[in-house]
């Protein structure tokens, strides 16, 4: 069994990604781009058991998702594209995002190939894992995932595209999973609101002429 290099550890951000294998669609529909992005607030509990029974569809959790839980990780932000999502996670306890993601990449293989008729894996192995350091970190990577499908020139009024940028803003319609806590942290480190957007207009600049900045070549193309 390989070992990861990168070690979790409580209270610090890792930028978090994977694609489909053989780079594969791996939403093909907005229910089950929906179906992957609800399981990114049903399945962040410490709570085995509430887990376990939200896997396998025997509850599921109060839509206002007001209630307080106690959290494997805090969700930064998030983007997700047809074939590979990104994700902005804070580990709050021991083993958070490692529990997390093994939760949400098996319940959304299983949805997924009962879905299409198929076996097998979905996911090319592993998720890879970015531990977040240096100074302006946090706001770079949040922007990197806010804006991923600009990266990779993908007009969402085409394609599946669901990214929190719209949480950033206070202009999602829908449902807010992100830690509020942490977009309020990001924006004053980024010296206010309007300092993020600028910020966010710069960085799209660069993002789309190089798609690969944050990543090494180690790491895979979409």
């Amino acid at each position: 069994m390989s070992v990861r290099k990168t070690q979790f550890v409580n209270d610090e951000y890792y930028h978090v990604f994977n694609r489909g294998v053989d780079k594969r669609v791996i939403f093909k529909s907005k229910d089950q781009q929906y179906f992957f992005f609800r399981r990114l607030r049903d399945l962040n509990d410490i709570d085995s058991s509430i887990a376990t029974k939200t896997i396998r569809n025997k509850i599921k959790l109060p839509d206002t998702g007001k209630a307080r839980r106690e959290k494997l990780v805090s969700i930064v932000a998030y983007c997700l594209l047809p074939n590979h999502y990104h994700l902005l996670l804070k580990q709050e306890v021991d083993n958070g995002i490692s529990r997390f993601m093994q939760r949400l990449g098996t319940s959304y293989t299983v949805f997924f190939n009962k879905q299409e008729k198929r076996t097998g894996s979905l996911f090319q192995g592993k998720f890879k894992a970015k531990h977040l350091d240096g100074d302006f970190a946090l706001p770079t990577v949040s922007a990197y995932v806010n804006l991923n499908h600009k990266h990779h020139k993908i007009d969402p009024q085409k394609k599946l595209v669901k990214s929190s940028i719209f949480e950033y803003f206070g202009k999602e319609l829908g449902e807010s999973i992100c830690d509020q806590d942490e977009i309020n942290k990001i924006i004053q480190e980024a010296d206010g609101l309007d300092e993020y957007k600028k910020y966010l207009k710069q960085a799209s600049i660069v993002f789309a002429g190089n798609k690969n900045v944050l990543l090494d070549q180690s790491d895979f193309e979409f």
